[in-house]
């Protein structure tokens, strides 16, 4: 038999000044509507039908799609924290059209004068939202919109925002919006503590100060995929990262960048810079490309070749890592030396052969330290356990120029 058609509407705050004309039409032209109670009044009584969770509108859609067109009105805008969320997940067959309603958000950005390029958007409805997550929201964006619960609102987010600082920040709040019943609120979050939550509000931060938030936690190996590609190990990745000297928008070379470890931990550093991870052979360019899309790292750009020929094909880097050279150190670190800007470079070394070329070549370069660590883990033996060491690993870090 074949299927009727879905429509999912957006009903908006529910008065029916803010009900879109094309929505109107569908209400008429469907032959099932199901709805909140709050918007039962717009709905033709011989069409609705009155089923109270949303477990059985799953239930009798698929029924009733057999022997008409169905719509669902839903409140707000049904692309924002709605029922068609769940219905494309769970049931994508039945390819519900979707008309637009204007949202609460965009209501109360109208109100206030709070545009929306730039802004991020919270549901703290039916959800758990931890105060760490919604100060470490409003402290990125210069707006942020809170979808807001009667246990989980202003009040809740001013504590939030004082708990980590940011109470210089200005806080909106609406309530029953679009109605005769519409009521406005702005101030300091500290003016919000002890007011209690209104009913059917939402709420917006403005912070004067956003700004972006780098993660330091660093990634254990077994995060990592790997292959017989070699890795740094996450003891020696925690000091190179931290003689690199990131920052946000830092362009970084990772050169022989093996499984990638390195490059991805940059890359989540810099989430505003570039990092290219430079590699020749295959089975590491493959282990990378894993690597890369496993932690969406997009910062990182993987350049297939060897690095004396790819080098002046990349912009002028900030930080550079040397893990392996294949014979090329030489070359690669006069090439570096003539880049026309001061680069803080670290390298790695295993074998006595590589740390002495090394010492040699950058014993020149502006503050040169040095360091060996040799890192050792347990392993049984019988009943009993030692510590068994793993290869020293000597760390250079330098920077090519002079202040």
């Amino acid at each position: 038999m074949e299927q009727h058609e879905l429509i999912l509407i957006g009903g908006g705050s529910g008065e029916p000044q803010y009900l879109l004309p094309a929505a109107k039409e569908a209400l008429e032209s469907a032959d099932f509507v199901f709805s909140s109670k709050r918007f039962f009044a717009m709905v033709p009584a011989e069409k609705l039908v009155k089923a109270d969770r949303i477990s059985q509108w799953l239930e009798q859609i698929p029924v009733l799609l057999q022997h008409g067109t169905v719509a669902v009105l839903l409140s707000g805008d049904p692309l924002l924290y709605s029922f068609c969320r769940t219905v494309i997940t769970k049931h994508p067959e039945w390819r519900p059209r979707i008309i637009p309603g204007i949202s609460s958000l965009q209501m109360l950005g109208c109100a206030f004068g709070l545009t929306m390029e730039e802004a991020a958007i919270c549901s703290l409805h039916g959800r758990t939202c931890t105060a760490g997550h919604i100060a470490y929201t409003v402290a990125q964006h210069p707006v942020t919109f809170f979808l807001c619960a009667p246990d989980s609102g202003p009040r809740e987010i001013a504590a939030a925002l004082l708990q980590y600082q940011l109470g210089q920040t200005m806080l909106f709040v609406g309530a029953n919006l679009g109605s005769n019943a519409q009521q406005l609120w702005q101030g300091s979050p500290a003016e919000f503590l002890a007011q209690e939550n209104p009913a059917l509000c939402v709420a917006a931060v403005r912070n004067p100060s956003a700004h972006a938030i780098v993660t330091p936690a660093l990634l254990p190996d077994r995060a990592f995929f790997r292959n017989e590609s070699p890795m740094t190990k996450g003891e020696i990745r925690a000091i190179v990262l931290q003689k690199l000297q990131l920052f946000p928008d830092a362009v970084v070379w990772d050169i022989g960048a093996g499984t990638g470890s390195i490059s991805v931990e940059c890359a989540r550093m810099c989430p505003f810079g570039t990092v290219f991870a430079v590699e020749y052979q295959e089975k590491a360019l493959q282990i990378l490309a894993q690597n890369k899309a496993y932690f969406q790292a997009d910062a990182m750009k993987i350049i297939a070749g060897k690095a004396e020929a790819q080098l002046e094909q990349l912009p002028i880097p900030d930080c550079i890592f040397i893990g392996g050279s294949k014979g090329e150190l030489p070359q690669l670190l006069q090439k570096i030396r003539e880049l026309p800007k001061k680069i803080r470079l670290v390298m790695t070394a295993v074998t006595l052969e590589t740390q002495a070329q090394a010492y040699a070549l950058l014993q020149s370069f502006p503050h040169l330290e040095m360091l060996q660590i040799t890192v050792q883990h347990p392993k049984a033996v019988g009943e009993y356990h030692v510590l068994q060491s793993n290869y020293p690993v000597t760390i250079f870090s330098c920077d090519t120029k002079e202040d």
